[in-house]
Parts: structure tokens; C-alpha cells; sequence
């Protein structure tokens, strides 16, 4: 796969890195001449191009109609923006990752279609909330803005509990997907008794969350 890294920070550099140990051909367009010198030197394999990413023509020179995907890793997120949307709208790149600094950037990011969002800030957030914060239901992620992937931890008092499935009320759209119990995964189906104590793992559209958490939760 040929992987397009604008921007040659910590991260950029270290992701060329990785990408280059799983095989993959990278380019790297960077402005500040000292790092594309130390790529160039340590990075044989990598195609270095000096200047800023944001410029479509140093996009073109490193190869941007060809690559398979783009990852915008500058320090700036109006960078990345930019970067991400010329590489979609120009040069038809098939996937755009991008980093993000500031979480209340990334609905923006999302509505000019960047594919993935790196937000060091969201990602510890959600650590803090999955492992420090007590919670019945968190969101663990969501495709294309459609759709939610839930964690439901059931309880004593949960409205479901000794229930098979195939009784449950969900809203439209919903499934419940997998069932961690007592250290064991389960496949549920229709005759899947819920039992106090499961992880429950739900699938729902996009907005029919707290349908799901009340039918589950009470």
C-alpha cells in the first residue's frame, strides 16, 4: 500500500517507521528542511519532499494521485483540514487519516470526509471514562457517524434480566451483537437468557442510543 505522511513530527516519524516494518511504500512531504535531511538519511526506502503540505504541486510531486492513503500529521489541525480535503477533492486519495488537536474540531473533520481521526485528547478521555469513571453504558465507537458500537453492563435491578432475547423491546435498528459472561464470550440468539452481571455488547443507529439504554437499563 502506498501511504502519503504530510507532516514529519513525532508522530509522522514514527508511523513511517512502523508502516515501513509492515512493508508498505511511504512518502512524507515535510517543511522543515532538518527533518526531511534526517529521513533521507535514516529512511533510505522513503520518498522525502521538501515543503508544505498544504500546497497541491508538493502533493502531486510525492505521488498523491497514487496513494492509497493519506495521513495528515502536521502540528496545525487547519493544516490537516486542508490537506486531508485536497487530497480527497484533487487527487482522489481512497482514505484520509488525520490528526486532530482540538476535539471540537472533529465533527468538521468528519463532515469533509476524513475516514479516521487521531485525537490523543478524546482517546485519553474515553480511557479515563472506561477504566476510572463507574458507568452503565459508554459508546466504544461509531462508523461513518450511522452507526454505535455500545458496552451495557447489566445489573440486578436491569428490566431484562432473565429474559431471552427474542422478548426484548429494542428500537428499530438494533441488535445485540455479544455477551461477555463470567470471563467467557457468547454469540446470543433469540433464546439467550440475560443474566446480571453481562457485558453486553449492542449495535444501534446512530441516535437511537438511549432508546437502547432504556430498554435495557430501565
Amino acid at each position: 500500500m502506498y501511504v502519503l505522511v504530510a507532516g514529519g513530527g513525532k508522530i509522522g516519524l514514527h508511523l513511517i517507521r512502523t508502516l515501513l516494518c509492515q512493508g508498505h511504500e511511504i512518502a512524507l512531504v515535510e517543511q522543515d528542511r532538518r527533518v526531511c535531511s534526517q529521513v533521507v538519511e535514516e529512511l533510505h526506502e522513503v520518498i522525502v519532499i521538501h515543503g508544505d503540505a498544504t500546497s497541491p504541486d508538493n502533493l502531486g510531486r510525492a505521488g498523491a494521485s497514487r496513494a492509497d492513503v493519506i495521513v495528515a500529521a502536521a502540528g496545525r489541525d487547519q493544516d490537516n483540514y486542508i490537506i486531508c480535503k485536497m487530497a480527497k477533492r484533487l487527487f482522489s486519495v481512497k482514505r484520509a487519516v488525520a490528526r486532530v488537536n482540538d476535539p471540537r474540531n472533529e465533527e468538521l473533520f468528519r463532515l469533509s470526509g476524513v475516514d479516521y481521526l487521531i485525537s490523543v485528547t478524546s482517546m485519553v478521555s474515553q480511557a479515563i471514562e472506561h477504566e476510572i469513571v463507574p458507568h452503565a453504558m459508554m459508546t466504544l465507537f461509531t462508523w461513518h457517524e450511522r452507526m454505535s458500537m455500545l458496552e451495557i453492563d447489566l445489573e440486578t435491578a436491569s428490566p431484562v434480566v432473565g429474559l431471552p432475547i427474542r422478548k426484548l423491546d429494542f428500537p428499530p435498528g438494533s441488535i445485540l451483537a455479544a455477551i461477555w459472561r463470567a470471563g467467557e464470550p457468547i454469540i446470543p440468539d433469540g433464546n439467550t437468557v440475560l443474566q446480571a452481571g453481562d457485558e453486553v455488547f449492542a449495535i444501534t443507529l446512530k441516535g437511537s442510543e438511549d432508546q437502547l439504554k432504556k430498554a435495557l437499563l430501565g
